[in-house]
């Protein structure tokens, strides 16, 4: 017993002494292996990419300098009240992604990241493995609504733009695959959009499907609120 503590604080010294030196410039550690650098979006998720992730919730200028880095325009819009209960903070216009577009909406800089990085290593991958094609556009229902959840009193996540739902997918030859038409179905396009609601639970709180609820047979819903759930 003794030696198994011994071995796990020797671990921990050396790990903090790693860390250490990443900070003063002695190592050049790759950024996805560093649980306090500021994710590269681009990059193939690491070890700590939640804990990277946390980073940019906390720090609007991690994000946003995350966002700009992968190329997507970061320009933090002004601080908006629209009630008593649905404000704007740290939003954005959001047009594109990695390599596909979407109608522009108004979303937080957290959320845009996050899907960003859903699509590039999630929904491309996904899309050529299962449909040959990868996705040209994201179709959504949008981000912002002042509104509560559905039958209850609790304001939604959307409320705040701290959530975001996808209805489906365009693919490069034109296809669109529809979550409300497809899901359903025994096909590739189905495989596909199980693998893309999968995907998206590794990178948002909260994500729903028509699996949840029939609310839901139209859209995927993700958001950042304090709920954690993956169905």
């Amino acid at each position: 017993m003794r030696l198994i503590v011994r071995t796990v604080i020797a671990a921990a010294a050396a790990a903090m002494l790693l860390l250490a030196a990443t900070r003063v410039g002695i190592i050049d550690l790759p950024r996805k292996y560093d649980p306090f650098a500021v994710p590269d979006l681009k990059d193939a998720p690491g070890p700590f990419l939640s804990t990277q992730l946390k980073l940019l919730d906390i720090d609007v200028q991690n994000c946003t300098a995350a966002l700009r880095r992968a190329g997507i325009n970061a320009t933090i819009l002004p601080y908006a009240n629209r009630s008593a209960n649905c404000a704007l903070t740290d939003t954005l216009h959001l047009t594109k992604l990695s390599q596909s577009k979407l109608t522009e909406v108004q979303t937080r800089c957290n959320i845009a990241a996050r899907l960003y990085m859903w699509e590039r290593h999630v929904l491309q991958p996904e899309a050529l493995r299962l449909l040959g094609q990868p996705i040209a556009e994201i179709l959504h229902f949008g981000s912002f609504s002042c509104r509560t959840i559905a039958g209850r009193s609790t304001m939604s996540e959307h409320a705040t733009a701290n959530a975001f739902d996808i209805a489906g997918f365009k693919l490069r030859n034109g296809k669109t695959i529809s979550i409300l038409k497809d899901w359903p179905t025994n096909t590739a396009e189905a495989q596909f959009l199980r693998r893309a609601r999968d995907g998206a639970c590794d990178y948002f709180n909260l994500t729903l499907s028509p699996d949840y609820n029939k609310a839901h047979a139209d859209h995927f819903h993700v958001d950042m609120g304090w709920l954690r759930r993956c169905n």
